[in-house]
């Protein structure tokens, strides 16, 4: 306990020093750069400046050969720290015509010294060099100490924080967790009957409130252990026969379970082809419908042309024109309903002769996958969910389209039942393609409300549905599952994510293994 309290110090010590000494070093570090920097930016500008006007200034001392009239204004420009040196230079003299140079420590850089030379001039004629040093080291040596002065004062204002934050904690924090610390272990032991109490209306006071609120309910709790321990053993003797009367009920229900079971999957088995039924009666209804309608119109027509000729009524030409007029136009009606309804009956006929018979033959997969979307479509037709499809053409297999017909209208079903649920909207993509040549991909995407991780383990379980009570049997994945692993062949995977749909992903031979007996009992 001590050791952590001791951490927390040291935690507060650190991030003062990293929140105060390191920003402070890092803006002092790039304060001297700068400085520097600017420094000599400065002095350079100055020092040509300088020597300009110093060679206008002594062109008349140097032209009349005075020294004296020279020096002073050389003097006046050491009022500047910065000046180094100033030496003039006749042509025709070694010695110079007047030199100043200041005494320098040995320790100065000397990047920080920049001398600039210049002609002094007298009627278009060089009569004089002037050479002018001048060094940045004395304003960086005052930056520098102010610099060592802020140190100063952030590592004052740091030692001050310190000592008050650690003052606060030591009042505010760590007394009250060492109570409350030691209230847990109380706790941890047993020890229900010493009160907690921690003054103040803080957060660790409201966490003290709560620990009393606590041994408060353990207190109340293990009251109510000791009581119901009394009637405890009479409890198990009273379960203990109801458990054996129960055991014989639970046999008996466990073989009508089965039974269940097994008519359950038949009926299963046999649902989508219902499905498809009502689907095709529904369709139906539509194109005869209409041909009774056009053969009732036609009837009365006749009916009506009878009784005039009956009754000897005068006949205009009109007349007749209109009525083949009608007549036509009810033959074309009638031929293209008629026309429909067959075909309807003969998709009908091929995907239900595969389903009942579920033969093995040759077949190209898109043409299946088409027969089975017009039987499926009518349950889509009055909601706003689409069907789309990718198919590719061509796609030859030697496999069971009866079985194939009945997962791809599981899955259809299963997608406007289940994924739509809620939706206003929505479409579902059937996709085939030939990743290999001995193995095709069959897919049925939809972006519906999808589903999360432990649906979605355990979607090919028997019995297990969404929808529970409310007429899922639970069936249905399951036995797409059985079918597309132990009838196809192949392997459905699913990929679902919650609100962003649901993609099957079937992989299935092209040529499908032999049926034996393990086939047919993996359906049940």
């Amino acid at each position: 306990m001590m050791f952590e309290r001791a951490s927390l110090r040291y935690a507060v010590i650190v991030a003062l020093l990293i929140g105060l000494l390191v920003p402070t070093a890092l803006v002092l570090l790039y304060d001297a750069q700068k400085t520097r920097r600017t420094a000599l930016e400065d002095l350079k500008r100055d020092l040509v400046r300088t020597t300009e006007v110093m060679a206008l200034s002594l062109a008349e001392p140097v032209w009349q050969v005075s020294p004296d009239l020279a020096e002073p204004m050389i003097k006046a420009q050491f009022d500047d720290p910065r000046f180094v040196s100033v030496v003039v230079r006749e042509p025709s003299s070694v010695a110079p015509f007047q030199e100043l140079r200041r005494k320098q420590e040995a320790a100065t850089e000397p990047d920080l010294t920049l001398s600039e030379s210049r002609a002094v001039m007298r009627d278009g004629r060089k009569i004089a060099e002037l050479t002018v040093e001048m060094s940045a080291a004395p304003l960086l040596e005052a930056k520098q100490a102010e610099m060592l002065r802020t140190l100063w004062r952030s590592f004052l204002t740091l030692t001050l924080s310190s000592a008050l934050i650690l003052w606060v904690m030591q009042r505010r924090v760590l007394q009250p967790m060492t109570q409350l610390t030691q209230a847990a272990e109380a706790l941890a032991a047993g020890q229900l009957q010493q009160p907690l109490k921690l003054g103040g209306s803080d957060e660790i006071a409201r966490v003290g409130l709560s620990m009393e609120r606590m041994r408060q309910s353990l207190l109340q709790a293990f009251d109510a252990l000791r009581e119901h321990a009394n009637t405890l053993e009479e409890q198990v003797e009273q379960r203990t026969a109801e458990l054996t009367t129960s055991n014989g009920d639970l046999t008996q229900a466990l073989a009508n379970l089965k039974t269940a079971q097994h008519e359950l999957v038949e009926s299963e088995k046999l649902a989508s082809l219902g499905r498809l039924v009502a689907g095709v009666a529904h369709e139906l209804n539509t194109p005869l419908g209409n041909s009774l309608t056009v053969v009732s119109s036609l009837e009365d027509r006749y009916r009506q042309l009878g009784e005039m000729l009956s009754n000897n009524t005068p006949m205009r030409r009109s007349v007749l024109e209109d009525l083949v007029r009608d007549t036509r136009r009810g033959q074309d009606i009638l031929q293209r309903n008629v026309q429909k309804a067959a075909d309807l009956v003969r998709d009908f006929k091929r995907v239900a002769i595969d389903q009942t018979t579920d033969s093995r033959r040759d077949f190209e997969l898109d043409r299946v996958i088409e027969d089975v979307l017009v039987m499926v479509e009518p349950s889509f037709k009055h909601t706003p969910f689409l069907i789309r499809t990718e198919l590719v053409r061509g796609i030859e297999m030697s496999s069971y389209p009866g079985s194939l017909g009945q997962v791809l209208t599981n899955l259809l079903i299963n997608a406007l039942v289940h994924g739509f649920e809620g939706r206003e909207q929505g479409q579902v993509l059937v996709r085939c393609s030939l990743p290999s040549a001995d193995e095709v991909e069959l897919s049925v995407e939809d972006d519906g409300r999808g589903m999360d991780e432990s649906v979605r383990r355990r979607i090919f379980d028997p019995f297990f549905t969404t929808k529970l009570g409310t007429g899922g049997s639970g069936l249905g994945m399951h036995i797409v599952h059985n079918i597309v692993t132990h009838v196809l062949g192949g392997q459905i995977e699913v990929f679902s994510t919650v609100g962003q749909g649901t993609r099957m992903v079937m992989h299935l031979p092209i040529v499908a293994p032999q049926r034996g007996s393990g086939s047919e009992e993996a359906l049940h």
